[in-house]
């Protein structure tokens, strides 16, 4: 009988180990998928860039809430010595205190955050005070607003 349990336990281990696996793989599948389905709208621009945030949000958590962020350049821009078409942000937004910081960035040689990840930072990054009148501000507002 020993035998017989030895011999099922490691079966049952694989199974359990390819389980998890499959279970990491569809979470990592369904996060791409749901980044390559955002549905962007448009809250601000300036003269290199046009910023969208995903109009999904996640639900607040005390004040803070986390989004997305696409800045849209009009032209290739220079970021750690690479040309980029656009870059995406996830961002911890912090509404009673108004201010933000940055938990994951990528960089795309496409429009709109397409094509392969061409650089990317993990955070979260040192919170940032959002200034009046700002690009980041209008991002803030639109973020916390009905959230």
């Amino acid at each position: 009988m020993n035998d017989k349990r030895r011999n099922v336990r490691p079966a049952a281990r694989a199974v359990s180990v390819r389980r998890a696996a499959a279970a990491v793989t569809a979470f990592a599948l369904a996060l791409a998928s749901w980044q390559a389905r955002a549905d962007w709208v448009r809250v601000s621009s300036s003269q290199q860039s046009v910023f969208y945030i995903d109009s999904k949000k996640s639900p607040r958590v005390g004040d803070n809430v986390m989004i997305w962020v696409l800045r849209n350049h009009k032209a290739m821009q220079a970021s750690q010595s690479l040309m980029v078409r656009s870059s995406k942000d996830q961002i911890e937004v912090d509404c009673a205190g108004r201010r933000i910081r940055r938990i994951f960035s990528s960089d795309h040689g496409r429009p709109m955050g397409e094509g392969p990840m061409l650089h990317s930072e993990h955070g979260p990054m040192s919170w940032n005070g959002v200034p009046p009148n700002s690009t980041v501000s209008r991002i803030v507002d639109v973020a916390c607003a009905n959230t």
